[in-house]
């Protein structure tokens, strides 16, 4: 039986070129300019996966989003977004959403992650059943509690989610000792270490610890930023500023006014970009793009890099008068390997967490699993420990023990760090730019085509990913030409 894939876009010309393109490719397709008609639709028939635009008149891709996930938690949806809404459309992810794909789009490119989406198949579906029954089991005891008049623990239920800063080594006491003192400043603040070590934990503890924890909280991933929408994203621009300015936009700037903004990997900003934002915290004001008019505000700004910042300054890619500015707190995040005593401290964190996410019952975690935690190299630290033991804790949900097998299997080698000394085996001699390309492919091959985790295996941003593969894919077709 083919699976069937919803589409829902009212750009006519989109909406039939994705019905005819997938239609092709052995899915069974259903198509709608109109979301309230999709929505009636998909209450009516069984949907696989909803591939859904975000901006529609009648209801927005959120709205959409929020239904299916509620109302039928193992149909999967993909988010069709423009360039202006990457920030929104990552928001979404977090929401459920499987994936989403930027506009405009070649047709391999939406097959191949809707090709993924099928063939993440039982994990994805397992996932999505064991947070259906996390929430019944919520909603149950809500229904409990009330039942019983007693006060429900709403405060709590909102702390769930929350970011802690675990750990009992000297290196991170020292850091929340100093804590207090940085939040209650306004001075910038400057976040060193390498992914997955915790830098945006310890800015969101500044935020929230500091007199403007009320005010609003703007995160922007620089690292994620199309080079060309940089200026536009921190500072905003006036309508007819450039193609697709319909109207006027805040910045991150703008909206992040009395609070706080957080510019994670900060060194991947254009060095054009960083003069003006150099002014900003000097000056307190800004201009948006294609505007005359001068914009005060007072924003309290953490940065965050994973880079070794001198070598980027001397490398020509970053200000040094920025780095000086943003350099009032230098903060230096330890990697988990200077750390390991903390490893069975944060397991047990972890492991509480996603057996209350998820609403299952405590569980330990074997020695043997322990040891080889302890042991491990972790190249993406925390983040990375956090992923297993999430990982973990979905796969042993019939068991009291999580064990090494629940989170090495080997369906999961390829994705693990490791390979990292695979992908550079078995080349052969070739230019540098064949071999780059080379070397991309492989490890997308390791991630099951995973940007991010490749990027991290080369030691590469994402970005340039991109940029590579769509210059190759430009060659080519050149070539054929």
């Amino acid at each position: 039986m083919k699976e069937r894939v919803l589409i829902v876009e009212d750009d006519t010309m989109l909406l039939e070129f994705l019905d005819e393109n997938l239609s092709m490719n052995g899915y069974d397709t259903k198509a709608f300019e109109s979301p309230v008609e999709a929505k009636e639709y998909i209450d009516t028939h069984d949907v696989d996966l909803v591939l859904t635009d975000v901006k529609m008149d009648e209801m927005t891709g959120d709205e959409i989003l929020a239904y299916v996930t509620e109302t039928y938690p193992e149909t999967g949806v993909i988010m069709m977004t423009s360039f202006g809404n990457i920030t929104h459309a990552v928001r979404a992810l977090q929401k459920g959403a499987y994936d989403y794909i930027t506009k405009p789009f070649k047709a391999k490119e939406i097959l191949f992650r809707i090709n993924r989406f099928f063939e993440a198949g039982e994990s994805f579906h397992n996932r999505k059943k064991i947070e259906a029954l996390a929430g019944s089991k919520k909603r149950d005891q809500q229904d409990e509690s009330e039942d019983e008049g007693e006060e429900g623990d709403s405060d709590e239920a909102l702390k769930q989610g929350e970011k802690r800063f675990i750990g009992d080594d000297p290196q991170i006491k020292k850091l929340l000792d100093i804590l207090p003192n940085i939040a209650q400043s306004n001075a910038p603040v400057m976040i060193q270490g390498e992914s997955g070590t915790g830098k945006e934990v310890f800015a969101n503890l500044i935020h929230q610890n500091s007199n403007r924890t009320d005010e609003n909280y703007v995160k922007i991933n620089c690292a994620n930023l199309p080079k060309e929408l940089v200026e536009s994203t921190l500072f905003g621009h006036v309508k007819g500023a450039f193609t697709g300015a319909i109207s006027d936009k805040k910045g991150a700037f703008e909206e992040a006014n009395n609070g706080t903004i957080l510019l994670d990997e900060i060194t991947e900003i254009d060095i054009n970009i960083q003069a003006k934002l150099l002014r900003v915290l000097q000056e307190n004001e800004f201009q948006r793009v294609g505007g005359q008019k001068t914009i005060e505000c007072d924003v309290r700004v953490i940065a965050t890099s994973n880079r070794n910042i001198a070598e980027t300054i001397a490398d020509g890619n970053f200000r040094e008068d920025l780095y000086y500015r943003l350099n009032v707190f230098p903060i230096s995040i330890p990697p988990l390997r200077e750390r390991r005593e903390d490893i069975p401290l944060l397991v047990s964190h972890f492991v509480d967490r996603y057996t209350n996410q998820y609403g299952l019952d405590n569980k330990e975690v074997s020695d043997e699993l322990m040891e080889f935690l302890k042991n491990k190299k972790w190249h993406g630290n925390v983040r990375e420990l956090e992923n297993k033991i999430h990982r973990g804790v979905i796969l042993s949900t019939n068991n009291d023990v999580i064990t090494l097998d629940h989170i090495e299997k080997n369906m999961f080698s390829k994705v693990d760090l490791e390979v990292s000394g695979e992908v550079l085996s078995d080349l052969p001699l070739m230019s540098i730019e064949d071999m780059e390309l080379q070397l991309i492919k492989k490890a997308l091959e390791h991630t099951e085509g995973n940007q991010k985790e490749a990027a991290k295996i080369l030691g590469i941003t994402d970005r340039t990913i991109r940029n590579k593969l769509k210059k190759a894919t430009s060659d080519s077709e050149d070539e054929e030409e």
